[in-house]
Order: C-alpha cells, then sequence, then structure tokens
C-alpha cells in the first residue's frame, strides 16, 4: 500500500467517529462508561419519569462496553455526536445547562434533545478544551481557510500548506493555532531540515465548525 492510500485509509477510518457541523451549546458531555451507568433521560426537567433511558453494560460476549438495545434505539433516536464503546467514546452535545441539570443532543441528524440530571457519570467538556485535545484537524475547505501566520483573515499564508498533517495546540476564539505533526502524515518530506510550521486556521464561525477533527491515531 503506498503512502497515499495509507493517509487515506487512516482518514477514513477516523472519519467513521463521524462529527457535526454545528456546535449546538458550549460544550460536549462525556459519559464515564466505566461505572456503566443508567442514564435517565427527560423531555422536561419538571418530568417525573424519563422518557427513554440508556443502560450501559458490561457485555461477556464481546468483552466490552455495551449498551441495552443499542441497534434498535439507534434506528429509531440514538444518534449522538460521537458514539464508540470499544475506545470508551461517548460523547453528546450539550445545548443547555440549568441547574443541575444538562440538556442534550442524542439526535444529530433529527436534533432531538433530552435532560439528563448532573452526576459523577458525566462530564461537562467546554469545546475549546474538547477540540484541543483531538489528535488531528483539517479545514474542510482548505481554499477558503488556509494556514495563516497570524489569527488573522489578512494574514499572510504560512510558506507550507501541509493541510493534512495537523494538530492543535490552543484556540484563540473562532482561531485555532496549529502546528505540522509527522507523526500525523508523512508529507513533511517537502520541509527542509529543521522546519516546523505552526500557524493559524478558524475553527468555527457563527457556530458553523470549519474543520474535520479526529479522535484517535
Amino acid at each position: 500500500m503506498n503512502r497515499l492510500l495509507i493517509i487515506l485509509f487512516f482518514l477514513i477510518s477516523l472519519t467513521s467517529f463521524g462529527q457535526t457541523k454545528y456546535l449546538k451549546g458550549d460544550g460536549i458531555i462525556s459519559v464515564n462508561l466505566e461505572s456503566f451507568p443508567t442514564i435517565e433521560l427527560f423531555k422536561e426537567i419538571n418530568d417525573t419519569e424519563p422518557t427513554q433511558t440508556i443502560i450501559v453494560y458490561d457485555d461477556k460476549e464481546i468483552k466490552s462496553f455495551n449498551i441495552e438495545n443499542l441497534e434498535s434505539i439507534r434506528k429509531e433516536w440514538f444518534k449522538p455526536i460521537h458514539i464508540h464503546l470499544d475506545y470508551f467514546i461517548c460523547y453528546f452535545q450539550c445545548s443547555a445547562i440549568e441547574n443541575d441539570w444538562y440538556q442534550i443532543v442524542v439526535n444529530e441528524e433529527t436534533n432531538l434533545k433530552y435532560w439528563i440530571k448532573k452526576s459523577l457519570d458525566l462530564e461537562f467538556i467546554k469545546w475549546e478544551k474538547f477540540i484541543c485535545g483531538v489528535t488531528a484537524v483539517r479545514p474542510i475547505q482548505a481554499d477558503k481557510n488556509p494556514i495563516r501566520q497570524e489569527p488573522n483573515v489578512n494574514s499572510k499564508l504560512t510558506n507550507h500548506q501541509l493541510i493534512d498533517c495537523l494538530t492543535p495546540v490552543e484556540v484563540q476564539g473562532d482561531w485555532m493555532r496549529v502546528k505540522v505533526e509527522p507523526a500525523v502524515c508523512d508529507k513533511t518530506f517537502e520541509m527542509e531540515g529543521q522546519e516546523f510550521v505552526e500557524g493559524f486556521i478558524m475553527w468555527k464561525h457563527d457556530n458553523r465548525l470549519l474543520i474535520n477533527y479526529w479522535l484517535l491515531l
């Protein structure tokens, strides 16, 4: 398999985790699967009975975490922003916070939302922190969102536009400082000597995500 095919296989594999086009709140809710939580979902905060329930259990057959009736609820209503139980990943967008409650998006396609009560099994992560913790990023439209020397649309471009090799460093408003990471792809052979590219791309604008991101290598 040549280098290009390896890179494409890598990117396709990681994109299988899926992601959203729009930010529907200020952050992400991460579920601690290791505690095998039961998460009750309420239409309204004042409801006395949950509308749906997510039950995480230890599936001895597959030797991994599993969710009760997962295939069935996936077809009906369960499409969170990221779900990959083998990698301890179960994330929801958090669209609102009110006192002891989170409102989460349980279906990214239909924008179905439920309220869940705060607990030790749930961690709220602001988008800025979450996006800086991913493995790799890439502008969706590189021609409109190239790597710039400064976080400004009028800034000069960096000498190398190695958009397939970027990892996040920090977020500054709508801008993200990125660096070229040789471990992400092998295009760094285009660089001379110890030259190391670092620059800025826009990661969002008006709650629209302007990058693709990948959670794992």
